[in-house]
């Protein structure tokens, strides 16, 4: 399977995509220069650049879609200004889907979006007919060693008729039928009103229907064993995260950015080890996602697991 990248950044959630589903990152769209250096090392794939400026409809056939996409306007560490800030982007990313019309997209931002600027991409995806999933998972749920609560997204076409590549066996797991996507066991409560949603919750374009649950994300979930191929690029597993020695966090005094590598549960200088200076190493690290955090928010979101171990 093929993965398209928007908004890649150090790529933590590309990782996770290409573990979780066997898949490869070929192409990406990044325009901050100090994240393309990241990019170039460690993807060595095409890089489009600023998504305002793309021709989707000439860009290489994929399958996966995935986009972490600007969280400064909907964060609650910022002005929260939504749609009005200036890096408000779905209307691109939303273009994007459309035009390329992925099986799967998968993306990610902070808490503070589920009231902010969310029922917007809900409305968005249904207007390319596209059903979606979310859930917040926080990056200690996975065995990092702090909180990072972050929502994410996973969306697939509205047709659950059409022709399924392989992918298809896996994902009907939680494809459950023509009418809208399920939890099964989880709490649910139903409504037509966009502007509520919760932690976790579904959302079917066809039927105008929203499943939401309000409550915590450490339910259990179903596991299905699945045997990894392919994985050209590897990070800790979840299983071994909380057994690593961590690097010091101060260097002269100040935050060591290989700490917070670690923190994010990248390999060993992924970042860190490229000409870059710290102030832009600490933030693109701050700015990342936790890759073991999006690999248990895919198992939570589809049903399936890799179990944790995504070493081969």
């Amino acid at each position: 399977m093929k993965i398209g990248s928007l908004c890649t950044g150090y790529g933590g959630l590309d990782l996770a995509v290409e573990t979780f589903f066997s898949a490869e990152t070929i192409w990406c769209a990044e325009f901050d220069k100090y994240a393309s250096q990241v990019i170039e090392q460690r993807f060595a794939i095409p890089n489009y650049g600023d998504i305002k400026l793309i021709d989707w409809a000439i860009l290489p056939q994929i399958d996966i879609l995935t986009a972490g996409y600007p969280c400064q306007p909907f964060s609650n560490a910022g002005q929260r200004k939504g749609t009005d800030d200036s890096r408000h982007i779905w209307p691109h990313i939303q273009k994007a889907i459309g035009i390329l019309r992925p099986q799967i997209v998968v993306m990610e931002n902070v808490r503070g979006h589920i009231t902010l600027g969310f029922k917007e991409v809900l409305q968005g995806l249904t207007e390319i007919g596209y059903d979606a999933k979310w859930r917040i998972v926080r990056a200690s749920d996975a065995g990092a060693p702090h909180r990072r609560e972050r929502l994410f997204i996973i969306a697939e076409p509205t047709d659950t008729n059409r022709e399924r590549s392989n992918l298809g066996k896996q994902v009907q797991e939680w494809n459950q039928g023509q009418s809208q996507l399920e939890f099964g066991s989880l709490g649910e409560s139903i409504t037509t009103d966009t502007n509520r949603t919760g932690l976790q919750g579904t959302w079917n374009a066809s039927r105008n229907v929203t499943n939401v649950c309000i409550g915590d994300t450490n339910d259990e979930y179903k596991s299905y064993n699945r045997q990894m191929s392919g994985i050209r690029r590897r990070f800790t597993s979840r299983r071994e995260m909380h057994l690593q020695t961590p690097p010091n966090p101060l260097d002269n005094n100040k935050l060591n950015p290989k700490f917070v590598e670690y923190m994010m549960g990248l390999p060993a200088g992924w970042v860190t080890d490229l000409p870059l200076s710290r102030s832009q190493q600490l933030k693109m690290l701050g700015n990342g996602v936790v890759p073991q955090q999006a690999e248990l928010a895919l198992e939570l979101l589809t049903g399936l697991s890799t179990g944790g171990d995504n070493e081969l």
